[in-house]
């Protein structure tokens, strides 16, 4: 009777330190993998500024074109406007030039602004609109520079959005594979990279104001 109750003791030894030891290693594995479970919390972040990025990187383009495209339909309007009022200007001083040298070919005009001149007279009018001509052009000159700038700022910002975006979707990539390999080195490698994406879509988010 003694022995049989001293083999179920051992028998219930074992299974116990068979139990201690099987615990002993599920916690040892769990700690091992403790890790992984920040994987999923930095993928919805990077996941969430990498939608950020993507919006205003379009948004930077499409207000860029807009906005030059407005510059350049202005520009145009006002040339084909100057051209016309310079051609319709020759033209009307031509006769009127003509009627002064020629009493038998004048015209009847408002007085003013069609009166006939000489020749001297108008060389004085078409120097001070020369200077005139020329004072417009320098401020459309410092107009069009300052679109310019304004299109290459937001262009500027397009593409640093653009780059925090790739940043971000190759960090959420090698996050995955870290998920799926329980390689812990990729997994840092993926929120270095990661944090050089969110820098980049911050910094541009407080440059462009947003």
């Amino acid at each position: 009777m003694p022995e049989e109750i001293e083999v179920e003791t051992s028998e219930l030894q074992e299974a116990i330190e068979e139990l201690h030891k099987e615990r002993s290693e599920r916690e040892q594995a769990e700690k091992v993998t403790a890790w992984t479970k920040y994987i999923g919390l930095t993928t919805a972040i990077l996941a969430v500024f990498a939608a950020v990025g993507a919006l205003r990187s379009g948004s930077l383009v499409n207000e860029a074109m807009i906005a030059q495209l407005k510059s350049s339909d202005k520009w145009n309007e006002y040339q084909a406007a100057r051209s016309k009022t310079h051609l319709y200007t020759l033209q009307a001083n031509a006769i009127v030039d003509r009627a002064f040298a020629y009493p038998s070919d004048a015209v009847t005009l408002k007085k003013g602004r069609w009166s006939p001149k000489t020749a001297a007279d108008r060389a004085k009018e078409y120097e001070g609109q020369v200077g005139k001509e020329e004072d417009k052009a320098k401020g459309l000159s410092e107009v069009a520079k300052k679109f310019e700038e304004e299109a290459t700022h937001m262009m500027h910002g397009h593409h640093q959005f653009a780059q925090s975006v790739a940043y971000i979707q190759v960090a959420i990539a090698l996050g995955a594979i870290s998920a799926l390999t329980k390689i812990k080195p990729v997994w840092i490698m993926s929120v270095v990279v990661g944090a050089i994406g969110l820098f980049m879509c911050i910094s541009g988010l407080i440059t462009s104001g947003f």
